[in-house]
């Protein structure tokens, strides 16, 4: 996953445009569910590729958006197959859908920007086992 200046420019057409083909489902639906992004997509003034201030929370939405995009994917493809466990066992356990994804890209965002910290590979054996204990 990379996360430069041609995702930032795809994910500001959806953004502005909406679905036109239908491969972008996901990103629609997940630029839906966080409407507190919605100006800071096409204004000049912003980069969404950096970390902002975003009500009371210091977050880079261009990251928050490309880690939903990878677990929502990951629970659909049921790959890693804990990816699909772990998120129905968060929802019957009484957390809301979003939350539950949050959750699951807490797991996945920290093994993933440390293995590129450490220039090493994703160790989905280590996700596997977060995930299983959420």
């Amino acid at each position: 996953m990379l996360f430069d200046e041609d995702i930032l420019e795809h994910v500001r057409l959806v953004a502005r445009e909406g679905d036109r083909s239908g491969e972008d489902r996901d990103l629609v639906e997940i630029l839906t569910m966080h409407p507190e992004f919605d100006a800071l997509w096409n204004d000049p003034s912003v980069d969404p590729s950096r970390p902002l201030e975003v009500g009371d929370v210091k977050v880079n939405p261009l990251v928050h958006v490309a880690l939903h995009l990878v677990v929502s994917r990951q629970i659909r493809q049921g790959v890693p197959s804990q990816a699909k466990k772990a998120y129905l066992h968060l929802v019957e356990r009484g957390e809301n859908a979003h939350d539950a994804l949050h959750l699951m890209m807490g797991c996945y965002g920290q093994l993933y920007f440390e293995s590129v910290r450490k220039s090493d590979a994703f160790d989905e054996s280590r996700y596997a086992q977060r995930l299983a204990s959420l």
